[in-house]
């Protein structure tokens, strides 16, 4: 992802050569597509169940981490990466382990054949470097990345990132930023407004970061307090 020196387990750059990487129009806060990963195996992200029966996604790889979810979320199939792409096509900002909230919401007319969700997480690229300044590289990434609109091609408004300490549901030490997107014209499938969250904890060695990007401030948003369960859940896997 974009320029950092830190090395990915997963080059995006192997991402960007695969046969047929899709690239597809999108409606509310979906990603620009998503493309298998080279060399999968036990490591990438996987589904399973938490101990209460809560779905959750575990990366094994360096930086390994986990993350749960509820509700109306389903899962890109295992080995896959959800990315957004820049104006010359190339991706500028992907996630592993994608989960994707109320996928294919949008069935208005001349929109069903496009995919649509209301929300995906997953985790962002790890990094050595420390947790607030992974926290603030991955957010500054993909302020960048979602801002500009493949469809249009237009670069819509975003909001500062503001970047804080927190506390994980299990006690643990965090960073987090945000930052909010602004669309002025949305679309029939779009939200005007899309909130983007990154978690980075320090997993020992490694930075691992859980992102959140969704829609807010229309009747079937993923709600404030499941957002912040899901990314408080960020833990050590």
């Amino acid at each position: 992802m974009g320029t950092r020196a830190d090395r990915l387990p997963w080059p995006l750059v192997a991402l960007a050569v695969l046969t047929s990487a899709l690239v597809l129009v999108t409606g509310g806060v979906v990603v620009a597509g998503w493309v298998a990963r080279p060399g999968d195996g036990p490591a990438g992200p996987t589904a399973g169940e938490a101990t209460a029966g809560t779905p959750v996604v575990r990366d094994l790889g360096p930086g390994a981490a986990a993350f749960d979810f509820s509700g109306d979320w389903s899962l890109r199939p295992p080995g896959t990466s959800v990315f957004y792409t820049d104006a010359e096509g190339r991706i500028s900002a992907a996630l592993d382990g994608a989960a994707v909230y109320r996928d294919g919401f949008c069935d208005r007319a001349g929109a069903a054949h496009r995919p649509s969700n209301r929300a995906v997480a997953g985790f962002g690229r790890v990094s050595r470097l420390g947790a607030r300044r992974t926290s603030r590289a991955v957010a500054q990434q993909w302020r960048a990345a979602i801002a500009f609109d493949s469809r249009t091609g237009t670069v819509h408004e975003t909001s500062r990132v503001r970047t804080r300490d927190v506390e994980l549901a299990d006690g643990a030490a965090a960073v987090r930023s945000d930052f909010t997107l602004r669309i002025a014209e949305p679309s029939a499938c779009e939200a005007a407004r899309v909130r983007t969250s990154v978690v980075s904890l320090d997993t020992g060695g490694w930075t691992a970061s859980l992102v959140l990007v969704r829609d807010v401030a229309v009747p079937d948003a993923l709600g404030d307090a499941e957002a912040e369960r899901l990314l408080a859940s960020l833990r050590p896997a």
